[in-house]
């Protein structure tokens, strides 16, 4: 029994495990279909299908349901060059039947017809003889009572012989009773010398030629109508045509191996060389024209017959060169700009983008592939997300395209070179009127492209100036689409471009005219933070608007508590009735805060970026010394005054922290010299390095040397020295020797009330 329980036990274990290693396998499923990385698997796999799809669709021609025998509706170009292999085949027989059969000739054949002829004759003769000898042994005349019956007799007697006689010579066609009767009884002795002489110079002549199986009828036939003209009655003619017949035989035959050979060197030399080809854009079926075979036949060769069946073997083919394609831009991506792949926003974007561009190129390659508005998808994507995944992306569609246009030679090279300058020139544009103007030059390229090929193709300038038109309204139209589609993104997908950040940048923005009211030491101190950053950043290479605009929002979560901030105060400090660690809260907080409020004016999600990221997780120094001096037991921790991260992400992020840190630094100093200035910039930058606040950019030493530079020029410049009048140099120097016996004052009081403030 203890063995069944305890066996019993261990089956129930094994069934809770098994269960709880399901739901450990359904838990990290439901995680992997919900992580980034399946979502971008997932994109990929739908942009991919739906742009094989587009492309096959277009690529296919077009077909129609026709059949031999009826009358065309359509007409049919032929879209490359194709070949009548029915007609190009017919031509070679044609050929090969037109090569003479190589004769063989038999030059005994003639010898043997006549001496047969002349032994017909001498037994004709021999038997005429007989017939005349038998008559007169018996006696019998032309007035013998029973002449005509004892001659019937003797010839029939003498023919039994003549025809044993001519047996032996083996004539083609036999000689009848009745034509041996009539030679011999019927006709005269000069009758029959006459007649044997026409008879033999008909064989001799005939027989003199070239007689074979194919021929020997209509040579036959010939000497039948020769002996026809004879003036012979018409029983003795009827006889000649016969005998002639009975006589002549072939004297020549084809050699068949050798004209077999011959005609099929003429075959093969035809249709290698007399091949009937249909150009590209020939007319192959007219309206109206009845479809023959041949014309059949290259229909369905070029794939132009609705047969209800899908072409595999196409469609594998487009799948290739896509996934091919697809390999090119994801290598392309993780080499040169892996940063796109991390935002699902830059990744659905640059889904649509492409899928767009394949649709409408679907929808007007029909037309004609001058009004494919390629350009779009390389402006959009290089104002969007980045000029280097621009070129990509122009490069990989006007391949995909291409598919569809048959590699139409002047849309490929004028996508391929306009399409690859139109991202610079509008990358980072931040006026209209700069798109406008990379609009018209990326026409320019079009019309230079377009003429081009129009000279090269001698087109008529009627033609190029028609394309030339095409290619115009076609640039100018794109940069429209694009302008007029960017607030669609901006908006959609939270995303930035230069024209957004210049409307940020706009003093009349909600948030900035509050916080200019609201906060206005908050506000003067954002402005002199983007300037400090937008020159650090330009100077770096990176986004300078960006970070002008970032600086400008970053402390504007102060608006929720102004007072509590140094720069906002005019008189009384509130934090001097609070206690350290509730100070710090407020101070922190407004990173969060000023999260919250770009939320509510709808601010894109890199300028929250730079909001939550602008103090990383910096130590609030000043309210974490004074709660050490206040605790006196030391428990005080560290991380309850620090900035509760993240740190920051970004190359502008990082410039706006130490743009802001700087800023507020030398703005409280006493004695703002050039050298002091730098000398602070460079502790606060290297204070900042070596507490781990720029861990997550790639910001280098040389960097970090550049931004301390570029600091320095904007303090210098701010700061710099002024000539004083001498009535204002009077009165500076009261005021500053009024100054000095005051802190000698001040030195001279007991600590107790100086840090009272007394």
């Amino acid at each position: 029994m203890s063995f069944y329980k305890s066996g019993n036990k261990n089956k129930e274990k094994n069934i809770i495990g098994n269960s709880n290693g399901n739901r450990v396998h359904i838990k990290r499923l439901e995680e992997y279909f919900g992580s980034f990385k399946f979502q971008k698997l997932l994109i990929g796999i739908i942009t991919l299908i739906v742009s094989f799809i587009i492309i096959e669709s277009g690529a296919l021609p077009k077909r129609y349901k026709l059949n031999t025998g009826m009358v065309s509706p359509y007409d049919i170009i032929a879209p490359r060059d194709i070949e009548n292999a029915i007609l190009t085949e017919q031509k070679a027989v044609k050929a090969a039947n037109n090569i003479s059969p190589e004769i063989i000739r038999k030059s005994n054949i003639p010898i043997e017809v006549l001496n047969c002829a002349d032994d017909f004759f001498t037994y004709l003769e021999s038997a005429r003889k007989k017939v005349g000898q038998i008559l007169q042994e018996k006696g019998l005349t032309n007035k013998s009572k029973n002449y005509l019956s004892e001659l019937e007799i003797i010839q029939n007697q003498v023919i039994e012989g003549l025809k044993n006689d001519v047996n032996m010579l083996n004539l083609v066609v036999p000689i009848s009773s009745e034509q041996y009767n009539y030679l011999i009884g019927k006709i005269s002795e000069e009758e029959i010398l006459i007649f044997k002489k026409n008879i033999k110079e008909l064989v001799s002549e005939v027989m003199a030629q070239e007689v074979t199986n194919e021929n020997l009828a209509q040579k036959i036939d010939t000497m039948q109508n020769s002996i026809q003209s004879k003036e012979f009655e018409q029983e003795l003619k009827n006889l000649g045509g016969h005998l002639l017949k009975a006589f002549i035989r072939p004297n020549s035959e084809i050699d068949t191996e050798l004209t077999e050979l011959k005609r099929k060197e003429a075959y093969e030399n035809s249709m290698d060389n007399n091949k009937i080809i249909i150009k590209k854009n020939s007319r192959i079926i007219s309206v109206q024209e009845v479809i023959t075979e041949d014309k059949m036949q290259m229909l369905k060769e070029l794939n132009l017959i609705e047969t209800g069946k899908i072409d595999y073997i196409f469609a594998l083919g487009i799948m290739i060169i896509l996934l091919l394609l697809l390999s090119l831009l994801l290598v392309y991506i993780n080499v040169y700009c892996k940063s796109v792949l991390t935002n699902k926003n830059n990744i659905l974007v640059l889904s649509i983008v492409i899928i767009f561009t394949l649709l409408s190129a679907r929808i007007l390659y029909i037309y004609s592939p001058l009004f494919i508005p390629f350009s779009i998808a390389a402006m959009l994507i290089a104002i969007l997300i980045d000029l280097k995944l621009a070129i990509i992306v122009n490069f990989v569609l006007t391949l995909a395209i291409s598919i569809m246009t048959k590699g139409d030679l002047t849309f490929l090279y004028m996508s391929l070179l306009s399409g690859t300058f139109a991202p610079f020139l509008v990358y980072r544009a931040n006026q209209r009127s700069l798109l406008s103007k990379a609009g018209l030059f990326t026409a320019l390229i079009n019309v230079v492209v377009v003429a081009c090929f129009g000279i090269l193709d001698k087109n008529q300038l009627r033609t190029i100036a028609l394309d030339s038109g095409i290619v115009i309204a076609n640039g100018i139209i794109s940069i429209i689409i694009t302008i007029g589609m960017l607030p669609f993104w901006e908006t959609t997908f939270n995303l930035i471009t230069p024209l957004k950040l210049m409307e940020l940048s706009n003093p009349n923005q909600a948030l900035l005219k509050k916080l200019m009211i609201e906060a206005p030491g908050t506000y003067h101190h954002s402005l002199m933070v983007g300037n400090l950053a937008e020159v650090a950043v330009e100077a770096l290479g990176g986004n300078a608007l960006l970070a002008r605009v970032g600086a400008y929002y970053h402390d504007s979560g102060k608006l929720k508590r102004p007072d509590f901030f140094g720069e906002n105060q005019i008189s009384g400090n509130p934090h001097d009735k609070m206690t350290p660690s509730l100070s710090t809260l407020v101070i922190i907080s407004h990173a969060q805060d000023g999260v919250k409020i770009a939320e509510r004016y709808k601010l894109p999600n890199v300028i929250k970026d730079i909001i939550i990221q602008h103090h990383g997780t910096t130590l609030v120094a000043y309210f974490y010394h004074k709660a050490k001096k206040e605790d006196k037991s030391n428990m005080v921790n560290e991380d309850e005054y620090r900035y509760p991260g993240p740190k920051p992400m970004s190359k502008e992020a990082a410039v706006v922290m130490l743009a802001d840190s700087v800023e507020a630094a030398v703005r409280a100093m006493t004695e703002k010299t050039e050298g002091k200035i730098e000398g602070l910039v460079r502790k606060i930058i290297k204070d900042k390095l070596g507490d781990g606040q720029l861990d997550l950019t790639d910001l280098t030493l040389k960097d970090l040397d550049t931004i301390a530079s570029s600091f320095t020029r904007v303090f210098s410049g701010f700061f710099h020295a002024r000539e004083k009048y001498p009535e204002i140099a009077k009165v500076s120097n009261e005021i500053k020797a009024s100054n000095e016996i005051l802190e000698e004052k001040m030195y001279a009081l007991p600590k107790s009330e100086v840090e009272s403030g007394k």
